[in-house]
């Protein structure tokens, strides 16, 4: 990677470049520019013709590069550029004022290593209302909302709109809702929706 606009030195740029290696997808790249963090979709999956799971990735990539600025203490503003120069970019993040990171920030910090998914052979899900009530208010993301999914024990997570953005955006939401589970010591798995064109993930919640 190059040097960021951010001015961060070798570690701050070595930490965000180990949580984005932890997550289960590859299909990104995290680019740098003047003053920004540009998120650029990479190739398609096989399986994949419309592109939708290669934009939730990069909704994950998205919320995990948030949450790693907010543990350093930089308060991030996000855009969705459109440059029919470079369509592959899907988003972007740039930085705010200097903001401390507050309890809440470093506890999702340090969960980004404990996101999982439920043990093998052994899985007990969360059925209580409240707690997946208040993880459900954990989603802070535009354009998406969270719920509890009927006929499921998990939170369903849904778009507002059925564009690129929209799809980018409910991986960020899902990504950010299975960190705060990790918070609470909670396991989730992520399956997809069944609302056709709209953008969709079902969150299930377990616990360790």
């Amino acid at each position: 990677m190059t040097d960021l606009a951010f001015a961060w030195d070798r570690s701050a740029r070595a930490v965000l470049v180990d949580a984005l290696a932890r997550l289960d997808v590859r299909r990104f790249v995290i680019e740098t520019r003047p003053g920004e963090l540009a998120i650029a979709r990479v190739g398609r999956l096989r399986h994949d013709p419309g592109g939708r799971h290669v934009l939730a990735g990069c909704g994950t990539a998205l919320s995990t590069a948030w949450i790693v600025l907010r543990g350093l203490g930089i308060r991030p503003e996000l855009s969705f550029p459109r440059d029919p120069g470079r369509p592959d970019v899907v988003a972007a993040v740039t930085p705010g004022a200097d903001d401390p990171a507050t309890p809440g920030d470093w506890n999702r910090f340090l969960a980004l290593r404990a996101v999982s998914g439920p043990p093998r052979g052994r899985a007990v899900p969360v059925t209580d209302p409240g707690v997946l009530a208040a993880l459900a208010e954990e989603n802070h993301w535009p354009r998406t909302r969270a719920s509890r999914h009927e006929g499921s024990r998990g939170l369903a997570v849904v778009a507002e709109g059925t564009s690129c953005v929209d799809r980018v955006l409910v991986g960020a939401a899902v990504h950010s809702l299975r960190v705060a589970a990790a918070v609470r010591g909670l396991a989730t798995e992520v399956r997809p929706g069944v609302r056709g064109r709209v953008p969709e993930a079902v969150l299930l919640v377990f616990e360790k």
